[in-house]
């Protein structure tokens, strides 16, 4: 026979009835949270639709990054000043001069094996030799044949006969379209100096180092011109392609 103590059982009784309390005030709680969110993203949605995609305030409220300076004009771009009276061109910021001449390319292809190392070794030697800053540029310009086309328009006015003239305007034609759609492989080199006198010595030097391997060629001063608005404006069009 078991004796059960009585108020064992009463204080059971009342633990299992406090814990079902708790756990039925959870209950209604988080019903009653869940009903106050439902009714404040109602109250939200009302006022702005796109409120919930929105971040919340203390995100946007960032530290606004400073936009970089837009240039007012492309001279403020461009590092160039000015051409001087001597033909080089003077740079910003005290960033000194530079000229340019071409090279005088050759095709060591068509050369013999013995003349041909002797040009590579003299160009080798001046550009390991050379500390100071230099650049070559290859560009694919317009073949030019204006001075052609001049003489052609010239015996075309003194054209003594039909058959004459004939023959005259379909190599004027031949040289016309040679200008539109033919380019030449051409070579630019850029010296670079703190003064104009700097350049200068340079460019006497590199004539002396490389005269034999590459001649240098002095550039007018339009095409000098061309030839810099075609590096800041790589998608432009030269000559009769403009």
């Amino acid at each position: 026979m078991v004796v059960f103590n009585e108020r064992v059982l009463k204080n059971d009784q009342l633990k299992s009835v406090n814990t079902l309390k708790k756990e039925e005030q959870r209950s209604k709680t988080l019903l009653f949270d869940e009903k106050e969110m439902d009714k404040q993203i109602a109250r939200a949605k009302k006022k702005n639709p796109f409120s919930l995609l929105q971040p919340p305030k203390a995100r946007k409220e960032k530290k606004k990054e400073k936009l970089p300076e837009v240039k007012k004009s492309v001279a403020d771009i461009i590092p160039i000043i000015d051409q001087t009276d001597s033909g080089l061109f003077q740079l910003k910021d005290d960033g000194g001069f530079f000229g340019i001449w071409q090279l005088q390319s050759t095709d060591i292809n068509a050369m013999h094996d013995q003349e041909a190392g002797r040009n590579i070794y003299t160009l080798a030697k001046t550009y390991q030799g050379d500390k100071d800053p230099f650049k070559i540029i290859s560009l694919n310009l317009p073949v030019s044949t204006q001075k052609q086309q001049q003489y052609l328009e010239k015996k075309i006015r003194e054209a003594p006969n039909a058959l004459s003239l004939r023959f005259l305007r379909k190599k004027l034609k031949e040289l016309q379209y040679l200008e539109w759609g033919r380019t030449n492989r051409e070579y630019f080199l850029f010296l670079y100096g703190p003064t104009e006198l700097a350049v200068k010595e340079r460019k006497d030097q590199f004539m002396r180092d490389v005269q034999l391997a590459v001649p240098l060629l002095p550039v007018s001063d339009e095409k000098q011109i061309n030839l810099l608005y075609k590096l800041y404006n790589q998608n432009a069009k030269l000559g009769n392609k403009q």
